[in-house]
């Protein structure tokens, strides 16, 4: 599915690569992507994702999404873009209020999709504000309320961490926040 939220991808793998990436695995990545070859790009992603790491999940959920070297599954996305949302990867969070704002691989709910784009809010991600704007206009101010108060809970008993950093090769510290 074509939405300006995925191109959020070939973004982040052209941006910094992660500090806790392996050496040259968000290059290869990257280039694998630009290339079309989604093949190559999972093998480099779907270990990544399933050890954890929330960019290479939302990455995993964005190629469930959009059908590319998988077979599209909006559920498996949802999975994925979960994962790494639960993290704080707000882009994931952005991503997985679109998926219930739209029905896509779940039922509509307003509340929910309000609820992640609240989170991603929090953390500064620039597309969240107008996200709920344009889905407050779909809401009752009582699902509004309920949403906000599902955050605010959430937020008391999630905190979201990054994965620490490796150690600088030779320096015998840790670099980031790690």
């Amino acid at each position: 599915m074509n939405r300006s939220v995925l191109l959020l991808l070939v973004g982040s793998l052209s941006g910094a690569a992660p500090a806790w990436a392996a050496d040259g695995d968000w290059d290869r990545a990257r280039t694998a992507h630009e290339r079309g070859d989604y093949a190559a790009e999972l093998a480099i992603v779907r270990p990544l994702a399933d050890k954890g790491y929330p960019f290479a999940q939302f990455n995993l959920g964005v190629l469930y999404d959009d059908g590319k070297g998988v077979p599209m599954d909006d559920r498996q996305a949802i999975e994925w873009y979960r994962k790494a949302a639960e993290q704080g990867f707000s882009q994931a969070q952005i991503n997985l209020g679109l998926m219930y704002e739209n029905g896509e691989g779940t039922p509509v709910d307003l509340v929910k999709a309000y609820f992640w784009y609240t989170l991603a809010d929090v953390q500064g991600d620039g597309q969240a504000p107008a996200a709920k704007n344009d889905i407050a206009r779909k809401m009752a101010p009582a699902q509004i309320k309920e949403a906000e108060q599902q955050a605010k809970d959430y937020q008391a008993t999630h905190k979201f961490v990054i994965p620490p950093t490796p150690a600088l090769p030779g320096s015998g510290t840790s670099h980031g926040n790690g």
